[in-house]
């Protein structure tokens, strides 16, 4: 009976202290209360158990909340006074209670939020430092990746730029190529219009008396001219239209020949004469029975604008050559070839005008410069009165004359009457004339002889031109004759100067 009451005491001592905590508490406690009560009872059996007692209510409003700790403190207690068997449950049962009473005191958490935790997804300092070093790597690889293709595509533009550029200027330089040869074959045919028109006619009509023997100066060597342009020029100017590279070769290749233009225009004075005669009557008379629009000296002066026109042509086909930058080393000695011939053929036209010389205008050398200028001859006493000539230079001997306008027709070229002259061999040279910056003298040092030229020149360089190449020639005079008169010690010098 002792045992039961104590038993009954414990129990009801345990309903009171429960009856102080959560009801969660309180439940486990009463099961655990009630578990060890049986475990206690067990070899008991026999024992009478006491009436039941009533039922009494322990519950009561607690003044003050008890502490986790408190309760813990208690449980401890009592489970301290339990036998060693009983120690393995109830260790089990005091963390169950630990538990429940931490998870009613700790705040609700966000369902939301996920507090899983995976340790594999921590990283160290240096790996975070390692990953951020790549991801500025690969932002940097990137710009510059950019930076590249952007480059790229710059220099792509700018090298379809030159390409354009280029394009550009190579299709002005082949519409220059197309200009050449479409203009020579209109050339060709106007040969044609003389050779086959009017030197057929001429050869198979009898000719008037006063024609007799002059059908060769009319023409001149333009049969030759003729051949050659129309066999060889017009086809190796057809071949460029192809491969326009070609075209400063062909002029290079055929320099030799393009000088019977030179022969030509010497005879081209000789022909306007004449053709001035008998324009009016029996070459009006051919030019209708040929059904020709152009007049016969329209025709003649063909072969003069052609190898003027020649050197423009060049000038602007080298121009977009070097604009798109491709070689041009044969064009510029084309362009040479074609300043040479026609200034030589200028020349000799120009030279073939002149008369009353008395000598054989082509003993002369080389004619070097001609050009107008005023002129005074002066001889001693003799004022100076200035008059317009035409002057030749040629390396022997300078030629003054008198320019004569023709007032016959339009189609003749003026006529230069000889004046007078000076012998390079004998003259000497004073470049300066005080308070007169454009004008030099020539004086003849022919014994007994005391004519001096005061020349002036168009301007300071005009001069420049004419003094320097005056100059040039008496040396080369002074160093034949020097040759002439002492070869051997001429010889020493020329050695010395090497």
């Amino acid at each position: 009976d002792s045992a039961a009451a104590a038993v009954a005491a414990a129990a009801a001592k345990e309903t009171t202290s429960t009856a102080d905590q959560p009801p969660q508490i309180c439940v486990v406690a009463q099961k655990a209360a009630l578990d060890s009560t049986n475990e206690e009872e067990e070899p008991a059996q026999d024992i009478e158990m006491p009436p039941p007692m009533a039922i009494q209510d322990h519950s009561f409003k607690p003044e003050k909340e008890v502490s986790t700790d408190d309760v813990s403190a208690k449980l401890a207690s009592q489970l301290s006074l339990k036998p060693q068997a009983e120690a393995n449950s109830t260790i089990d049962l005091a963390n169950q209670i630990e538990n429940v009473v931490k998870h009613q005191t700790e705040p609700c958490q966000d369902p939301s939020q996920d507090t899983s935790h995976d340790p594999s997804q921590d990283l160290t300092d240096n790996q975070v430092a390692t990953t951020a070093d790549q991801e500025f790597n690969q932002t940097n690889e990137h710009n510059t990746k950019e930076e590249e293709e952007e480059e790229d595509d710059k220099a792509d533009s700018e090298e379809k730029d030159i390409e354009a550029e280029k394009a550009k200027y190579l299709k002005k330089r082949q519409f220059v190529i197309q200009e050449l040869y479409d203009t020579e074959k209109d050339y060709v045919k106007d040969l044609a219009s003389i050779v086959d028109g009017y030197m057929a006619y001429m050869r198979d009509n009898p000719l008037p008396d006063e024609m007799e023997g002059k059908d060769k100066i009319v023409f001149g060597n333009i049969h030759q001219i003729y051949d050659w342009h129309n066999e060889t020029m017009l086809a190796e100017l057809e071949k460029c239209l192809t491969n326009p590279n070609r075209v400063g070769s062909i002029f290079v290749r055929y320099e030799r020949r393009l000088y019977m233009y030179v022969k030509y225009c010497e005879n081209k004075p000789k022909s306007e004469f004449i053709v001035s005669e008998y324009l009016d009557t029996y070459f009006e008379e051919v030019r209708q029975k040929l059904g020709h629009r152009l007049m016969l000296p329209d025709l003649l002066i063909k072969p003069v604008q052609r190898i003027m026109r020649y050197q423009l042509l060049l000038k602007d086909i080298l121009k977009y050559t070097e604009k798109a930058e491709e070689d041009t080393t044969e064009l510029k000695k084309a362009l040479r070839v074609m300043c040479v011939v026609p200034k030589a053929a200028n020349d000799m036209m120009q030279v073939g005008r002149l008369q009353g010389f008395d000598g054989k205008i082509t003993a002369q050398g080389k004619l070097l410069l001609q050009d107008t200028l005023l002129v005074s001859e002066v001889s001693s006493g003799g004022q100076q009165k200035f008059k317009e000539r035409r002057v030749f230079l040629f390396e022997q001997i300078i030629i003054f004359s008198e320019m004569i306008e023709s007032k016959k027709d339009n189609f003749s070229n003026p006529t230069y009457i000889y004046k007078n002259s000076l012998k390079v061999n004998k003259m000497s040279l004073c470049d300066t004339v005080e308070g007169e910056p454009l004008r030099f003298q020539l004086t003849d040092r022919t014994p007994g002889s005391d004519v001096r030229m005061i020349i002036q020149a168009n301007s300071e360089e005009n001069k420049e031109t004419w003094v320097k190449q005056i100059r040039s020639i008496l040396d080369m005079q002074g160093d034949f004759l020097r040759a002439l008169q002492s070869p051997i010690a001429y010889q020493k010098e020329l050695t010395k100067e090497l």
